[in-house]
Formats: structure tokens, C-alpha cells, sequence
């Protein structure tokens, strides 16, 4: 079975229609960017027509996966920019009754900014060349993605601030907040975070964290060695940044953390029976629950037990079929 096969089971991520009025460009002395593409699913703007209509999809192809797994889907703006200022940014939205505003770096400027944070970190031109070759078709998942979190907070955390000191994202558990992100992403990428997951729990099955522990737990990007490592490297006036590391640096967590969160979201779907479990857990979250309390509240009503205790047995046999499953998937 392949992992994408396998993801798209409980119909968890299928894409969905997203309803919203249609919005119009404002006329204004001073946009966020030259050029701007307005959809139902919000406002797209870039430098560039052609940067301007990818972000334009990935809000449209993001929104449309928001409003399966959340009931609808809130409407705001992307920005690729290398110099708007988040702030300035979040300004703009809240003058044009936008719900949040999403600001990431152009294509183009991307690449120089991975070329030269890798040439940071010592990498020969071979492997900088074989990683500049992908960063075409990896750019509009993470355009989804980044979405994703932003859909997210506005949704359940509006207005919420914090830098990386405080916390990773939103208010939201670590886990939760990437969830929702990967979410939005094509069933393929889905897959290959499910696949890293796989393979490193069938390598070192004793590095894999119980439920409880990594429900708890802070994104790897928290690490002191990831911070040291995002410090070092090229930052845009737009916040974006990137990491400098050597071939030795290990980060412990980050093989694995996206394809757990992706999964802990697939398995309380499925185990719930209801493909918008993260709705309820989200709301329950934002208004002051943690997920134990939400469980011991609201368990019984999802067909979930009350307590993580008793939902750690449910998790092992249902990663044991993943991991059956993925171990005779298809090339």
C-alpha cells in the first residue's frame, strides 16, 4: 500500500469546496506588492504576475482542504515579499477585514537564501545544485503549508502574538499547530513526512515518544542546537529565515515530528470516526482545555476514552498497522 493510499483512508485531508464572497483588490496608494490576484479565497500579492497567481492557488488549494477539516475556511492574504514588514502586513488585513495576513519570500529570493545558507554551512556545489533542483515543486506545498498555521490562529487564536522564545506558534500544543499546517499540503508530501516517521520508528522503535510525552511536547525547532542553527542563517526584512547546520548537526525530533503530528491527527480522526476531529480539539483549546480535559469532557461523545492513559493502548495498536502497512508499501 502506498503512503499516500494509506493517508487518504479516513478521507481525512480530501479536498473540499470553500465558500466565500467574492473579494476585490483594494485601491489603495501603498499595497503590500505590485501586483495582486483576488479570489474568493482571499488576496494574493507578489512583485510579479506569475508570483502573485502561485500564491493565489495556494490559497485556493489550502482553503479548500481548511474548510473540510474545519468546517470553513478563514479569508485573508498571502504575501511573497522579501521587505514587508509582518506587522505592516497585519495592518493591511485588519484595514481591508481580512482574517490574517501570511507574508513569505518570493521563489527567486528563496533560492538565493537556501543557496547561501548553505554555502554557510560548508556544502559543496554538487549537493547546493541537487537541492536548488527541488525547490520549484516544494515552494507551493510550503506556500500551503505556511497557510495552513496561519488559517489556524486565525481561526481559534486571532490576534495572538509570540516570537520563537515564547512559543513555536500559536497558543495551540506544538503538535496541533503543525497538524493543521500539513493538512493543507498535496497527499504525496503528506506521505513522505508519514515515511520518515515510519522509517525511524522501525529503525529506533524506543526513540518514539508515548502519546502522553509527545502530545506535551515543544516543537524540535525550540532545541537550543535548531535555534543556533536558524540564528546563524540569512534572515529576509520580511521575517523569513533560514537554517545554517553542518553535516553533523543532529536535531533530535525533527525526523520524526512531523510525520507523528500528521499521524496523532489521522488516528483521532479514524478512532473518533469524524474527519473533523481537530475542530472540537481546537475550540476546547482556545477556550482554556487541555487536550486531557477535553478528552475527560468531551471523550465519550467522540467515541474517544477519557484519558490519554486510555488512549495510549487504542495509538499502539493502530501505529502497529501503519507501520505493517508501511512496511509493504509499493514502490
Amino acid at each position: 500500500m502506498r503512503f499516500s493510499q494509506m493517508i487518504s483512508i479516513a478521507g481525512l485531508f480530501a479536498a473540499g469546496a470553500a465558500s466565500a464572497g467574492d473579494l476585490q483588490c483594494p485601491v489603495v496608494d501603498q499595497p503590500p506588492a505590485a501586483v495582486c490576484v483576488a479570489s474568493a479565497h482571499g488576496l494574493a500579492y507578489a512583485d510579479t504576475q506569475e508570483d502573485a497567481g502561485t500564491a493565489s492557488r495556494a490559497l485556493a488549494e489550502a482553503a479548500q482542504r481548511y474548510a473540510n477539516l474545519f468546517g470553513r475556511a478563514p479569508v485573508g492574504m498571502l504575501v511573497l515579499s522579501t521587505s514587508l514588514d509582518p506587522v505592516a502586513a497585519i495592518d493591511f488585513a485588519n484595514t481591508h477585514d481580512l482574517e490574517f495576513a501570511q507574508v513569505w519570500v518570493p521563489a527567486k529570493a528563496k533560492r538565493a537564501m537556501t543557496e547561501r545558507a548553505m554555502r554557510q554551512a560548508g556544502l559543496d556545489r554538487a549537493r547546493i545544485n541537487q537541492a536548488l533542483a527541488g525547490m520549484s515543486d516544494q515552494e507551493p506545498i510550503t506556500l500551503r503549508h505556511e497557510v495552513g498555521h496561519a488559517m489556524h490562529a486565525a481561526m481559534y487564536w486571532p490576534g495572538s502574538t509570540g516570537t520563537l522564545q515564547d512559543r513555536y506558534g500559536t497558543p495551540a500544543p506544538d503538535w496541533l499547530d503543525e497538524a493543521a499546517a500539513i493538512a493543507m499540503e498535496p497527499i504525496e508530501a503528506q506521505g513522505r513526512h508519514v515515511a520518515a516517521f515510519i522509517d525511524f520508528a522501525k529503525r529506533r522503535p524506543r526513540d518514539i515518544p508515548d502519546l502522553a510525552d509527545f502530545l506535551a511536547s515543544e516543537h524540535p525547532v525550540r532545541s537550543a542546537g535548531l535555534a543556533g542553527a536558524l540564528a546563524r542563517g540569512p534572515k529576509s526584512d520580511s521575517g523569513v529565515q533560514m537554517m545554517v547546520a553542518s553535516s553533523g548537526d543532529r536535531f533530535p525530533g525533527m525526523e520524526t515530528f512531523y510525520g507523528q503530528s500528521l499521524l496523532t491527527a489521522l488516528f483521532l480522526a479514524e478512532t473518533s470516526g469524524n474527519p473533523q476531529i481537530l475542530a472540537p480539539i481546537s475550540r476546547a483549546i482556545a477556550d482554556g482545555l487541555g487536550f486531557d480535559a477535553w478528552l475527560a469532557r468531551d471523550g465519550a461523545e467522540f467515541k474517544l476514552p477519557a484519558t490519554v492513559a486510555a488512549l495510549q493502548p487504542l495509538w499502539n495498536d493502530w501505529l502497529q498497522q501503519v507501520l505493517r502497512r508501511g512496511g509493504n508499501s509499493e514502490p
